[in-house]
């Protein structure tokens, strides 16, 4: 649980949940955090649920009326940033959207000439090439600890500052199709390179890159190790120039 105390805090998270456009329906998913209202009694006055990236419903018994926010992403980096976990999670369907990056046919990059082209598109190091045209982007998830070495030293020798590494892959990672490539084929092998880095040369290469793609490597990364804060802040920038604010005069408040 997240408690805002100070009036500039609770004021900045009013108007980020208050301000923005009335839907005239609601969201009928279960939906995720519950912001309080309290008064200085600790009575609560009301409640507002979050529903998917960008939308929020005050008091839904008495309004059926659901807000779609003017600034989701600077609501959601907001509330990551007092504590609240799995905010940037919110962003996948998003970025997935802006970057065309739902999967199609086939579901895994084949192995093989067919393939090639695939490690081209994904930015995939060329030193990697040659071992990653010989399997499938399934069975890359599937990869002995081994052979994951391997390729790790492969990659070190060619490229052996570790921001620079964190940065291609993050964008590697930010390129697989969602969700089959990006969480259980490919995916599982670039996380895995990542796993070898520190936390600070990815928040690094996170910061220093601000392309859409890092950013949805960053998400990638997060939703399977977790998150001190130190890449919602190092994306942070990245996420507000992708999503800016809705104009004001498509806003009620």
């Amino acid at each position: 649980m997240t408690e805002l105390m100070d009036a500039v805090t609770v004021e900045a998270a009013r108007k980020l949940t208050t301000t923005g456009r009335f839907t005239g329906d609601i969201c009928r998913c279960h939906g995720g955090p519950t912001i309080v209202l309290r008064d200085r009694a600790g009575d609560v006055l009301a409640r507002a649920g979050l529903h998917g990236h960008d939308s929020v419903s005050w008091e839904r018994s008495r309004f059926r009326n659901d807000l779609v926010v003017a600034d989701p992403a600077t609501l959601r980096l907001f509330l990551a940033g007092h504590g609240v976990p799995n905010q940037l999670t919110s962003f996948l369907g998003p970025l997935a959207n802006l970057l065309h990056l739902h999967e199609g046919r086939p579901q895994f990059r084949p192995a093989g000439k067919r393939g090639k082209r695939y490690l081209t598109e994904r930015g995939v190091p060329d030193v990697l090439h040659p071992v990653l045209v010989a399997v499938s982007g399934q069975q890359c998830g599937e990869l002995s600890d081994t052979q994951v070495d391997g390729i790790r030293r492969r990659l070190t020798a060619a490229m052996p500052s570790p921001t620079a590494r964190a940065a291609i892959l993050l964008s590697w990672l930010g390129r697989l199709p969602i969700p089959t490539e990006a969480l259980w084929g490919e995916g599982v092998l670039v996380r895995q390179l990542l796993a070898d880095l520190s936390p600070h040369d990815v928040a690094t290469a996170a910061a220093e890159t601000r392309t859409g793609h890092v950013a949805t490597g960053v998400i990638n990364l997060i939703m399977h190790s977790g998150d001190d804060g130190t890449l919602t802040t190092a994306v942070g920038p990245t996420l507000r120039h992708l999503f800016p604010p809705r104009p004001v005069a498509d806003t009620v408040r």
